[in-house]
Order: C-alpha cells, then sequence, then structure tokens
C-alpha cells in the first residue's frame, strides 16, 4: 500500500511537467523552433556534442496551418541558403543564437558545441 501512495504521488508530481513537455507550442515558438533545427541539421556542425531530441519532440506537438508549414519551410531554405557562405564557427554562433531560449529551457543541450 505504501508504495502505491509513492507511485500515485510520482505520478501527480510529474503529470503536469509532461503535460507541459506536451504543451503545443504558438506558431511563433514553432518557427523559432524550426530555425533552431534548420541550424543544427547543417552538415558542418553535426560533428558538435549537441543534443536536440527534445525540442524536436516539442515541435511535432499539434498540427500547423498550412502558411505556417510553408513559412517554416522558407526559413529553413533561407538558412541552408545562407549557411553555404559562412564558415562552421559563423555557423554556430548563429545557431547558438537561434537556439538560445530553448537551451534556458532545456529544449536543447548545447554542451560546449560553441567552442570553435
Amino acid at each position: 500500500m505504501k508504495r502505491m501512495l509513492i507511485v500515485v504521488a510520482a505520478v501527480a508530481v510529474l503529470a503536469p511537467l509532461t503535460a507541459h513537455a506536451q504543451e503545443r507550442m504558438s506558431d511563433a515558438r514553432y518557427l523559432a523552433a524550426s530555425r533552431c533545427l534548420a541550424y543544427a541539421d547543417l552538415e558542418p556542425l553535426q560533428s558538435d556534442p549537441a543534443d536536440f531530441t527534445s525540442l524536436r519532440e516539442a515541435a511535432n506537438v499539434g498540427q500547423r496551418p498550412p502558411a505556417i508549414r510553408e513559412r517554416a519551410r522558407t526559413d529553413v531554405r533561407n538558412i541552408r541558403h545562407i549557411a553555404r557562405s559562412l564558415d562552421a564557427a559563423q555557423l554556430r554562433t548563429r545557431r547558438e543564437d537561434a537556439c538560445a531560449a530553448f537551451a534556458e529551457r532545456g529544449l536543447v543541450q548545447l554542451g560546449g558545441a560553441g567552442a570553435s
């Protein structure tokens, strides 16, 4: 019985955290997440010890209007185009700027990836 009460208490404490993590992002936050993930997916930065798993999961919650999805795709194309003319250090700086708010909330772990 005591063990069951501990499990119930743990579930009650963790449930709000899980619900918050699965809460649908606003369209503006989704677009910001999309930009962060676009930098994360650039080949010159793939060897960095960074983890974007939680942000990817959070960005996939809920449906987006077609206009927002298209805007996100356009942003990704623009980032890829601009990235061709930048070196890895410049890309890291831009990625860290784009991902800063998500890193503060724990959705992104950059783990020393900013070291040049």
